[in-house]
């Protein structure tokens, strides 16, 4: 006779995984039906402590899930069919295993006894191992327990990122029970002494000191720590792709976002800074204009990822900790040594930069508002038109290398965009996810008309799910970064990746949201006013602008005036 074993009955897989998700803090699980998903699509639909969205494509479901992250929500759970909906799934996967976004990601794989006999959308596991943090096959009842919450664990465990849960299809709907399991995580720590000491002596000798935000400073520091840093230091600031936001950029000390569209002036105080103090940065290629950028004389490194120390730049200092401890402990290390008298003015050299990229725009009649409008004097608008808490989601494009420069923002988390794997089509479902996660903040998807083709259907998930989103699109009727590439002439002479735009109001309309085109800043100023005031569904605006208009790498190009 089997003795009886004491503990939890024995329940549903499905029901496990579930509680296992809401007891790490997940309360989003977004995904779309299929036949081997329907023991969990039907488990969480018939709960009250996880929320169900269904997406439109499985591509747009990880950047739903992405959106609500990096607006506050927390971490999501997603979920799709094996093979097409997990490939179709990895490009938002690998987009946030790139930008540090813990996910869990559950696809229904096959039953294990059909493995190797072609059973619909097998796939070979392995195939996700590039685009996750960890990729889990669970496959055996007596290891469910603790395969699924050594996954969960890995996803939050700093550096955070996505994990793929492979789950066998008949564990979604066996009763089983699964042995408990007890970790005891060992854990290391930087003992960085030395290299406090050196880095506070750099900065403390200072006469041009520059600091420079990266993903690490967002996701590991501490807002108003760092910005005290910054004053006492008086240095001018930049910051990367995704650490746009943790620095106000209505502060003096901002000079931009660094990369090809960096005004010219900002890569002379660059080039002119004795120090430079890189906190969180990663330094790749799409934030370096792929390497140029100079990082000044000194370079004090400070990034919990020792794998990017000495890779792109060769760091003077090199400090591997989060950044929240370095900068408390270059603060300590500082302690009241005062700043050299020969030091220079961070908000005079940022606003000196920031007032000739402005002018030099204006000459060129990038904010005149007669059409074609242009996209810098747009989003400009928009950012006039928008309240200071808005949350902006962008896609990629043309568009959003403006935003880094013209579109002002000034709090972590109301800035959503992809750092440096700037795949398309990731704009309209971030902001449905940031929407989820902000329900009372205005929240403004921005787009790209040939970002926004990849993804249109989500305008139906918005309609579908009550999201009031405003989406704008700057509709240059073109692959505008492809066609005015330096490097295109050198395959053909005068091709244009442009086409006969597609009514985007109307076809807002047809998924029941809102449509309205606009060929004026005015036009903009009115739309935008007229969709905040109105809480009963996603809207969509569509801008035409110039498509001759230059990039803006092109127009931060020119021959600056300042010295420093």
């Amino acid at each position: 006779m089997t003795p009886p074993v004491d503990g939890p009955p024995a329940r549903a897989g499905s029901e496990q995984l579930c509680d296992a998700l809401v007891d790490a803090g997940v309360d989003l699980l977004v995904g779309l039906p299929g036949t081997q998903t329907l023991p969990l699509d039907r488990t969480v639909e018939a709960r009250d402590d996880v929320r169900y969205v269904m997406a439109r494509h499985e591509t747009a479901i990880p950047h739903v899930a992405w959106g609500y992250y990096e607006a506050g929500g927390g971490v999501a759970a997603t979920l799709t069919v094996p093979g097409p909906g997990d490939t179709n799934a990895m490009h938002g996967l690998k987009n946030a295993l790139d930008d540090r976004v813990p996910l869990i990601h559950v696809a229904a794989t096959p039953d294990p006894d059909d493995r190797g006999k072609g059973p619909i959308h097998e796939i070979e596991p392995d195939t996700f191992d590039n685009v996750v943090k960890e990729n889990v096959p669970v496959d055996r009842p007596a290891a469910f327990h603790r395969k699924v919450r050594s996954a969960i664990e890995s996803a939050l465990a700093p550096p955070r990122g996505p994990v793929r849960l492979g789950v066998a299809r008949p564990l979604l709907d066996a009763e089983f029970r699964s042995p408990g399991i007890v970790d005891t995580p060992s854990a290391s720590e930087f003992d960085g002494d030395a290299e406090y000491r050196a880095a506070a002596t750099a900065l403390a000798g200072a006469e041009r000191p520059v600091v420079a935000l990266g993903l690490g400073a967002r996701r590991s520091g501490d807002p108003s720590a760092i910005r005290a840093l910054v004053e006492r230091l008086d240095a001018p600031v930049v910051t990367s792709y995704k650490a746009k936001g943790l620095f106000p950029e209505d502060d003096p000390r901002w000079l931009g976002v660094t990369g090809s569209h960096l005004p010219a002036g900002g890569k002379r105080a660059l080039a002119a800074a004795d120090v430079v103090l890189a906190l969180g940065t990663r330094f790749d290629g799409v934030t370096t204009a792929d390497w140029s950028l100079p990082m000044g004389e000194t370079l004090i490194h400070v990034t919990r990822d020792t794998s990017r120390i000495d890779v792109a730049y060769d760091a003077d200092v090199a400090i591997a900790a989060s950044v929240a401890e370095a900068v408390d402990a270059i603060g300590d290390e500082l302690g009241d040594t005062a700043r050299p008298e020969a030091a220079w003015n961070g908000a005079a050299v940022a606003e000196r930069v920031r007032a000739e990229y402005e002018a030099r725009l204006e000459e060129r009649g990038l904010f005149a508002d007669e059409p074609p409008v242009a996209t810098a004097g747009v989003l400009r608008t928009l950012r006039e038109a928008l309240p200071r808490e808005a949350v902006v989601a962008t896609d990629i494009g043309g568009f959003r290398l403006w935003a880094k420069q013209t579109f002002e923002s000034y709090e972590p988390g109301t800035y959503v965009t992809a750092g440096s794997w700037a795949g398309m089509g990731v704009g309209l479902p971030a902001a449905l996810g940031a929407k989820l996660a902000a329900p009372d903040t205005p929240v403004v998807a921005l787009t790209g008309d040939g970002s926004l083709m990849m993804c249109l259907q989500e305008l139906h998930t918005a309609a579908e799910e009550d999201l009031n989103v405003v989406t704008v699109v700057c509709n240059d009727a073109d692959y505008g970064v492809i066609s005015k590439s330096p490097d295109i002439d050198r395959y053909t002479d005068g091709h244009r990746f442009s086409w006969a735009s597609p009514d985007f109001a109307a076809i807002a309309e047809g998924f029941d949201c809102r449509g309205t085109t606009v060929r004026t800043l005015d036009g903009v100023r009115t739309a935008v006013s007229d969709a905040l005031g109105r809480s009963d569904g996603p809207e969509l605006i569509d801008v035409r602008v110039d498509p001759d208009e230059p990039t803006a790498a092109a127009a931060a190009d020119y021959d600056s005036e300042l010295r420093f």
